[in-house]
């Protein structure tokens, strides 16, 4: 009788973890990336920005992320995000953000983003620089913007990830 009742038991708990709900976070939540983060608001002469993270203790794979913003010119802003690893990975995923700056608010507002997959079955000669090169048009004038990104690499099933986030430049 005390095997029915503890085989019963078991078979309870394995059906509450089944249909239990399920909360996915961040593998590295250091790394995740938010509007509220403080950026420098840079004098409205200098039109780009560069912001580069790298590994501090060595990496397995992923050894630096860079993050552009540039004024283009009539409200278009271009961005450029570039990663450096070591060796060929898995998988690459980089995600862009492009932010206002609410002057009267003293807060940064997303207004864009751009997410790009890269997959080592696309790349033969192996994925070890993947790049994103893109403008965002026709943006508001008389703002400062910024460029805050998520760079995440894969290589046999381990991660590794950098968020850089650039200075605002002023957009007229």
């Amino acid at each position: 009788m005390k095997k029915i009742w503890k085989s019963i038991f078991s078979l309870l708990i394995a059906s509450l973890l089944f249909i239990s709900n399920v909360y996915a976070f961040s593998y590295h939540t250091d790394a995740e990336t938010s509007v509220d983060e403080p950026s420098e608001l840079l004098p409205k002469n200098i039109k780009s920005d560069k912001a580069t993270e790298k590994a501090i203790r060595r990496g397995n794979f992923f050894a630096q992320a860079d993050l552009i913003i540039s004024d283009q010119g009539n409200g278009n802003i271009g961005a450029l995000a570039k990663a450096y690893m070591d060796h060929a990975v898995d998988e690459v995923y980089i995600s862009i953000y492009l932010d206002r700056w609410i002057d009267e608010e003293e807060r940064w507002e997303q207004v864009a983003y751009y997410d790009a997959e890269f997959y080592a079955e696309d790349y033969p000669e192996g994925l070890t620089d993947p790049t994103v090169d893109i403008t965002f048009l026709d943006q508001e004038r008389d703002h400062y913007y910024r460029l805050r990104s998520s760079f995440s690499a894969v290589y046999e099933y381990e991660y590794e990830g950098f968020s850089p986030t650039t200075s605002g430049i002023w957009i007229d």
